[in-house]
Protein backbone atom coordinates (compact mmCIF):
# COMPACT_ATOMS: atom_id res chain seq x y z
CA UNK A 1 0.00 0.00 0.00
CA UNK A 2 2.50 2.70 -0.98
CA UNK A 3 0.10 4.86 -3.43
CA UNK A 4 -0.92 8.03 -2.30
CA UNK A 5 -4.65 6.91 -2.38
CA UNK A 6 -3.92 3.98 -0.35
CA UNK A 7 -5.23 6.21 2.61
CA UNK A 8 -8.36 7.38 0.99
CA UNK A 9 -9.30 3.66 -0.20
CA UNK A 10 -8.98 2.54 3.13
CA UNK A 11 -11.27 5.07 4.33
CA UNK A 12 -14.18 4.52 1.73
CA UNK A 13 -13.71 0.46 2.42
CA UNK A 14 -13.95 0.85 6.56
CA UNK A 15 -17.04 3.12 6.06
CA UNK A 16 -18.49 1.49 3.73
CA UNK A 17 -18.23 -1.99 5.75
CA UNK A 18 -19.07 -0.06 9.11
CA UNK A 19 -22.83 0.72 6.85
CA UNK A 20 -23.38 -2.68 6.45
CA UNK A 21 -23.59 -3.53 10.12
CA UNK A 22 -26.73 -4.12 11.12
CA UNK A 23 -26.22 -3.37 15.27
CA UNK A 24 -27.54 0.57 15.33
CA UNK A 25 -24.62 1.03 17.95
CA UNK A 26 -21.98 -1.19 16.48
CA UNK A 27 -22.82 0.74 13.04
CA UNK A 28 -22.21 3.81 14.72
CA UNK A 29 -18.80 3.02 16.99
CA UNK A 30 -17.71 1.83 13.98
CA UNK A 31 -18.12 4.94 11.85
CA UNK A 32 -16.86 7.20 14.84
CA UNK A 33 -13.96 4.76 15.64
CA UNK A 34 -12.80 5.38 11.56
CA UNK A 35 -13.34 8.68 11.54
CA UNK A 36 -11.92 9.67 15.20
CA UNK A 37 -8.92 6.76 13.91
CA UNK A 38 -7.88 9.15 10.50
CA UNK A 39 -8.23 12.31 11.86
CA UNK A 40 -5.47 11.48 15.00
CA UNK A 41 -3.32 10.17 12.22
CA UNK A 42 -4.03 12.62 9.49
CA UNK A 43 0.09 13.94 9.40
CA UNK A 44 1.60 10.25 9.88
CA UNK A 45 4.31 10.03 6.93
CA UNK A 46 6.80 7.59 6.38
CA UNK A 47 7.18 4.05 8.56
CA UNK A 48 4.43 5.15 10.67
CA UNK A 49 2.11 5.97 8.22
CA UNK A 50 2.75 1.95 6.72
CA UNK A 51 2.21 0.46 10.33
CA UNK A 52 -0.97 2.69 10.78
CA UNK A 53 -2.55 1.10 7.29
CA UNK A 54 -1.66 -2.48 8.03
CA UNK A 55 -3.38 -1.65 11.25
CA UNK A 56 -6.01 -0.64 9.27
CA UNK A 57 -6.46 -3.19 6.79
CA UNK A 58 -6.47 -6.11 9.70
CA UNK A 59 -9.62 -3.66 11.24
CA UNK A 60 -11.29 -4.04 8.13
CA UNK A 61 -10.63 -7.60 7.59
CA UNK A 62 -12.68 -7.50 11.43
CA UNK A 63 -15.55 -5.64 10.81
CA UNK A 64 -15.61 -7.98 7.33
CA UNK A 65 -15.88 -10.44 9.76
CA UNK A 66 -18.58 -8.30 12.40
CA UNK A 67 -20.58 -7.87 9.19
CA UNK A 68 -20.96 -11.57 8.43
CA UNK A 69 -21.53 -12.49 11.54
CA UNK A 70 -24.27 -9.92 12.33
CA UNK A 71 -25.88 -11.40 9.22
CA UNK A 72 -26.20 -14.88 10.36
CA UNK A 73 -27.61 -13.82 13.97
CA UNK A 74 -29.92 -10.36 12.82
CA UNK A 75 -30.92 -8.42 15.49
CA UNK A 76 -34.26 -6.61 16.02
CA UNK A 77 -34.36 -2.63 15.04
CA UNK A 78 -33.30 -0.12 17.95
CA UNK A 79 -35.65 2.24 18.35
CA UNK A 80 -33.18 5.27 16.66
CA UNK A 81 -34.10 3.53 13.46
CA UNK A 82 -37.20 4.28 12.78
CA UNK A 83 -38.85 6.82 11.03
CA UNK A 84 -40.92 9.37 12.88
Amino acid sequence: MSSPQAPISLFRSLLREANKVDNYNFRHYAIRRTRAGFAANREMTGNEAVVALNEGQEQLAVLKRQVVLGKLYPSSRSVMEYNV
